[in-house]
């Protein structure tokens, strides 16, 4: 099945999470800052969190369909967080949980690494019958993008495996973003990691295209080099691997080969936050290009980002300037 347009947008599926993220401009980096003090940056925002969110919002603003399924709290900034989505163009399909709406303070460092502090019950709630796969067949959808797959427990036993399947069943397109495990960062219990990691494995043979940055992947494969590291992900049935890479562009290892794509050069950082979620929406967008071509799409729509003009991810209602 390929992918189709309703009034002349691409309709995607997008699954993850919903939440609101409080972003700052880079702080200098300094162990002060691990200390009491105070630390005065240029500015600090509101805007809507979530690599689901992020992606929907971007792909909305370039002219795409987004129907984004995730769940959020039985509160206002709930209901405020699905407003603005609907105002930038996604069509969102909340599932209402009685919990608070989770939230993420967004650090960014003028180094460019960045720490998030999150706390999302909502997306911890989230389960397979929330997201009617039906439905969005018939709106047109013909790809299926899985985002935050680390934030949903009840998701992570079975219910990424059961969806991707069905989704496969159906003719569409599949992605899963392998994005940072919260545990990954302290260590955590080594078994219980592990155990999360063969739960997302158990989803790749109904994968289609499995995205991350290298250091993710490497994460999750435990292989040394971004080259292996797609060699087992396919082998363990993934279609292809896009690999996010930042100042060095990106790349693609497909059945076809292996494709690498440099970045395009930026003037200056605006809005840097979010742009591995407006390089997926740019993907998802262009499946009718070859590879190198669709590479090179996500690309730019990185660089436009990065420099914002657009800002794909804008502040909470502010619209899309």
């Amino acid at each position: 099945m390929t992918g189709s347009a309703v009034g002349g947008k691409i309709p995607v599926a997008i699954v993850g999470n919903l939440n609101l993220d409080v972003r700052t401009s880079p702080i200098p980096s300094s162990v002060v800052l691990t200390g009491d003090g105070e630390t005065s940056v240029t500015g600090i925002d509101e805007s809507v969190g979530g690599g689901a969110a992020n992606t929907a919002a971007a792909a909305a603003l370039m002219g795409g369909e987004a129907h984004l399924c995730c769940a959020v709290g039985a509160d206002e900034l709930g209901t405020r967080l699905c407003r603005h989505l609907a105002g930038l163009g996604v069509r969102v399909h909340p599932a209402v949980k009685p919990v608070a709406t989770g939230r993420s303070i967004a650090l960014t460092w003028e180094s460019h690494h960045r720490h998030f502090v999150s706390s999302l019950p909502n997306t911890r709630l989230l389960v397979e019958a929330d997201i009617d796969l039906e439905a969005l067949i018939r709106a047109g959808c013909r790809h299926l993008y899985r985002a935050d797959v680390w934030f949903g427990d009840l998701m992570l036993a079975e219910g990424n495996t059961s969806l991707f399947r069905r989704a496969r069943q159906a003719g569409m397109e599949t992605s899963l973003d392998i994005n940072w495990d919260p545990l990954w960062t302290t260590g955590g219990d080594h078994d219980r990691v592990g155990h999360r990691i063969s739960l997302l494995k158990s989803a790749l043979p109904s994968v289609s295209f499995v995205h991350g940055n290298e250091r993710e992947l490497a994460l999750f494969t435990g292989a040394q080099s971004i080259q292996h590291s797609a060699r087992l992900l396919r082998e363990w049935g993934a279609g292809a691997v896009i690999v996010h890479r930042g100042a060095m562009g990106c790349a693609a290892a497909t059945p076809a080969g292996w494709f690498e794509v440099p970045a395009v050069p930026v003037t200056r950082i605006v809005s840097e936050a979010g742009t591995g979620d407006v390089f997926t929406a740019a993907f998802l967008l262009n499946p009718h290009l070859p590879m190198e071509a669709r590479l090179r799409e996500c690309a730019a729509a990185a660089a436009r980002h990065l420099q914002g003009s657009p800002r794909y991810t804008p502040a909470l209602d502010s619209g899309g300037e």
